[in-house]
């Protein structure tokens, strides 16, 4: 089940709750017993970028480097 961020306006505190999709609009506050309001999710990824050249994507790994300057000059001609 997703873990849903909730607001309780009463009390101030942010908690979170893991929930199933159809019951994620409600949610108890844990100090004070007062419904919380959802609140969007601030969650983090990274994007894999294949064409980096950071020294960690498939550019360093896979391709030579004449292939990158290669690549790197026909992605700044578009």
């Amino acid at each position: 089940m997703p873990i849903y961020d909730y607001w309780c306006s009463q009390c101030h505190q942010k908690f979170e709750e893991s929930k199933s999709m159809e019951k994620r609009h409600t949610a108890i506050c844990p100090r004070c017993n007062t419904k919380g309001k959802l609140m969007p999710s601030a969650f983090s990824f990274k994007f894999f970028n294949p064409f980096t050249v950071d020294g960690e994507g498939f550019t360093s790994k896979n391709m030579r480097p004449e292939e990158v300057a290669e690549l790197n000059q026909e992605c700044r001609e578009r």
